[in-house]
């Protein structure tokens, strides 16, 4: 009888990597979309050099999903297949970076691979963006990318690996700002590693040059749009003139949760470790990894920042955890925190990802944590039925919401409809539908969560708004959200010059 095959690393990582693409593929087919990647799925449908809140590349690879099938499906196939290569480049970067030692056998170095694999899989924010578009998705594979060609470039001055330099910089600024940390991280490197003659190079001169190309038309969307985008995210990051410890830990905490606990402690111990900048591969990842962790942990003393903004950072720092524990492998504390890690949140990422396909967890009525993301679909159909009963013509009677975020949902699924925002401030929306017109009746759709009954009255808001009909959206015997539909009239626009008071400030009046 033949002897089975032994299971090799690559084989392991395959199986892993192939389980997790299947999982995203069937919930592809059977799970609304959220707002980011309702928002993301327009970007794809409207087409343009750039956007208000982010760089063109989210929208780009949603062209071609959006032209063949626009569907909730479709629009989960790229980033999909960007969680793929991801796996793939971190499994790249820990082999290659951590070779064994002399006390290591050969095969030991492809384990470590699967063991990167393994912490990035049972991540339970990282999994989730495995099928989620947002903006850090192409972000992590280009910077990654980007990681592999720097440490090429730390031995070898070829012309070919500038080339790549500048491109995966140029695509990396293409899919979020807070790739200018990458610029950070390059000026340090050559400081740090002396490679003086770098600036000297004609390869560097190419790299910036294939960089400059590659951003243009961000340039060109500011420049006609009265450097638009770049306000609002000077403003975005300067919310708060008050920086608050409070907001930091709040945040920090936040990432414990979202990262898990094994992640969050032992990237934060790698970062403080002294010995780690000794070696040039981990120092070279804590140099990416760096800059872009203290921009966010600074910002949110001003602003909590949201967990997958700093994706990237804990990406980067997983082959240095694996790295420091594998070689203290046979120690039981060790192999307790990881059999433990691995088996409670690789069962978390199971059960999260199963909620999605069915909310089978009987929470308390308005409680359950997915609320914001589940039964659009049925709102705005809710939302189109009721239009048409009051009127033929849906434009004297436009669907309304009170964010950015509602409005993503709700113009994903009445497209080819748009939708208008009540609050007032600038969106992506106003640049696709334009603001909302004085005197405009329309449709105003509000989640349970929101202000109901709705502010009226005031700039930015209706005179008047009369219910319509009431909808609960119910999973396990349990109220998910409730939708509320309004008949609102006489949108008061506001007027140049006009200072508008928030609602606290109308009520003290009162």
């Amino acid at each position: 009888m033949m002897q089975a095959k032994k299971l090799t690393a690559q084989t392991a990582s395959f199986l892993l990597v192939g389980f997790m693409t299947l999982l995203h593929l069937f919930l592809a087919f059977n799970v609304e979309l959220g707002g980011d990647e309702a928002h993301y799925a327009l970007y794809g449908s409207m087409p343009d050099w750039s956007y208000f809140d982010h760089p063109p590349m989210i929208g780009w690879l949603q062209i071609i999903p959006m032209w063949l099938a626009p569907t909730d499906w479709s629009a989960r196939l790229i980033p999909i297949a960007l969680y793929a290569v991801l796996n793939y480049l971190l499994y790249q970067i820990t082999v290659q970076f951590y070779p064994s030692n002399q006390t290591d056998q050969a095969w030991s170095i492809e384990w470590k691979g699967f063991a990167s694999l393994v912490i990035l899989n049972t991540s339970l924010i990282l999994a989730l963006m495995g099928m989620a578009m947002l903006p850090d998705n192409p972000l992590m594979v280009a910077v990654l990318a980007l990681v592999l060609i720097t440490h090429k470039l730390l031995h070898t001055n070829q012309i070919k690996y500038w080339v790549l330099l500048g491109l995966f910089v140029g695509l990396a600024a293409l899919s979020k700002y807070t790739a200018v940390t990458v610029i950070a991280s390059l000026i340090l490197i050559m400081l740090i590693e002396k490679r003086w003659q770098w600036l000297t190079s004609k390869g560097l001169w190419v790299a910036i040059f294939i960089a400059l190309i590659l951003i243009s038309p961000i340039l060109y969307w500011n420049a006609v749009h009265d450097w638009a985008s770049f306000i609002y995210q000077i403003d975005h990051g300067t919310k708060s003139s008050e920086w608050r410890l409070s907001r930091l830990l709040q945040t920090q905490a936040i990432q414990f949760a979202a990262y898990t606990p094994f992640l969050f402690i032992f990237g934060w111990w790698m970062m403080l470790k002294p010995a780690n900048y000794l070696q040039q591969n981990t120092r070279l990842l804590l140099l990416f990894s760096l800059p872009i962790t203290l921009l966010f942990a600074w910002g949110s003393g001003f602003e909590k920042s949201l967990p997958h903004w700093v994706s990237l950072a804990w990406v980067l720092l997983i082959p240095i955890i694996v790295n420091f524990l594998w070689q203290i492998r046979h120690k039981t504390w060790v192999k307790t925190i990881t059999v433990l890690h691995v088996v409670l949140f690789g069962a978390g990422v199971l059960v999260t990802h199963s909620l999605l396909f069915k909310p089978w967890i009987a929470f308390a009525d308005h409680k359950n944590p997915l609320q914001g993301d589940y039964g659009w679909p049925q709102a705005a159909k809710t939302a189109i039925e009721l239009q048409k009963a009051h009127t033929d013509n849906p434009a004297d009677l436009p669907l309304f919401v009170s964010n950015w975020s509602y409005a993503s949902h709700l113009t994903w699924y009445a497209r080819p409809q748009p939708v208008y925002i009540t609050s007032g401030k600038q969106t992506q929306f106003e640049f696709w539908f334009g603001k909302p017109k004085k005197g405009m009746n329309g449709i105003l759709v509000a989640p349970h969560y929101e202000d109901n009954p709705p502010i009226t009255g005031m700039v930015n808001h209706f005179s008047s708004c009369k219910p319509l009909k009431t909808e609960d959206m119910k999973e396990a015997g349990a109220i998910v959200v409730t939708y509320h539909y309004y008949l609102c009239t006489n949108f008061i626009a506001e007027q140049p010059g006009l200072v508008t008071l928030p609602p606290t400030a109308i009520e003290s009046v009162k």
